[in-house]
């Protein structure tokens, strides 16, 4: 089971953000630029219990993410509440406010890609050193939570981060069987992203992913919130049973480029079972000629989708999720 640190029956400060047990506390963590401090809560439980860090918006432009995150705070009660949660709704907010495709436009680097950061560098370093060393550090586990950005669409599913520590990650796994999906992603908690905390700390890491930019579907917002909520039952944060699925797990997601410039007309749809070298959908020219026919490199699950009509050479059409 994943080990208590120091939630909930004490004082719990974050970046000067200080909540007694039974308080829920709401400000900012300080980054250089008062533009893009970090919104943060910290919602201290009465008894001693265990700590649950939340991210939301580490992609800026991943609505659900925040909506849901959002949600969560407002909705938790600290006086029924065993241990802690250190969550932000929007981390990445420079991302956010000029709705730039997962990079900020202040400094150009993705922010999942540049854990744990730096204290002395750009903005978007600042930001990731912030929220590992004044959040992660923390905590007994992550969920960042994630889902399409500009151009992609999903409906559903987690990964979990897998590193040399054999408990910690069947943690991590239990972790993703918590959200309402049949499908958990496995990638290594190592690099940049946020899985990396696992390896850092120690600690469970996942990234549930639901949603497209436009519309902000209630779905993936309730995919979220509900997984989010299981996992804090699951932690004994809060009382009751947990939900859980047993999701098939995938090591691999193949993506398909577009190997031309065109109109993209899918033909499958989110969660799809395709066998392989069926296809995915077609990229047409301006008069409407099939330039391309895009289709699985192998037999999996179609975990997301491209939802603009119009593509350039290499980006993404859709993503398979295959299986050993």
């Amino acid at each position: 089971m994943i080990r208590g640190k120091r939630g909930g029956a004490a004082m719990i400060s974050l970046g000067g953000v200080k909540a007694s047990p039974g308080e829920k506390s709401t400000g900012f963590i300080d980054v250089g630029d008062d533009r893009y401090k970090i919104p943060v809560a910290v919602i201290n439980g009465v008894l001693l219990g265990k700590t649950l860090g939340l991210f939301g918006g580490t992609h800026g432009t991943e609505f659900a993410s925040v909506e849901a995150v959002t949600r969560v705070i407002r909705s938790l009660d600290p006086s029924v509440m065993r241990g802690a949660v250190l969550a932000t709704p929007l981390l990445n907010r420079a991302q956010f406010e000029k709705r730039t495709q997962y990079t900020s436009p202040v400094d150009k680097l993705n922010l999942n890609g540049v854990f744990p950061g730096d204290a002395s560098g750009s903005l978007t370093q600042r930001v990731a050193n912030a929220a590992f060393e004044g959040i992660v550090s923390k905590c007994d586990a992550l969920v960042d939570c994630h889902g399409g950005d500009i151009d992609e669409d999903i409906r559903g599913f987690v990964v979990a981060a897998e590193g040399k520590d054999a408990a910690v990650n069947a943690e991590a796994l239990a972790l993703a069987s918590c959200f309402p999906c049949d499908l958990t992603h496995v990638f290594p908690a190592s690099g940049g992203m946020s899985l990396g905390a696992q390896g850092i700390y120690g600690i469970p890491c996942v990234m549930p992913e639901a949603g497209t930019p436009h519309p902000v579907r209630e779905e993936a917002v309730r995919f979220h919130h509900e997984g989010v909520t299981n996992v804090l039952r699951y932690m004994h944060i809060l009382g009751g049973e947990p939900k859980r699925r047993a999701p098939r797990v995938s090591r691999r997601r193949l993506r398909v480029l577009a190997s031309v410039s065109g109109a993209w007309h899918p033909s499958v749809e989110l969660d799809d079972e395709v066998k392989k070298g069926a296809e995915l959908g077609r990229v047409t020219d301006v008069f409407g000629d099939v330039v391309q026919v895009a289709k699985a490199p192998e037999g999996g699950v179609v975990g997301m989708t491209r939802c603009f009509y119009s593509v350039n050479k290499g980006e993404t059409l859709a993503v398979v999720s295959a299986f050993d």
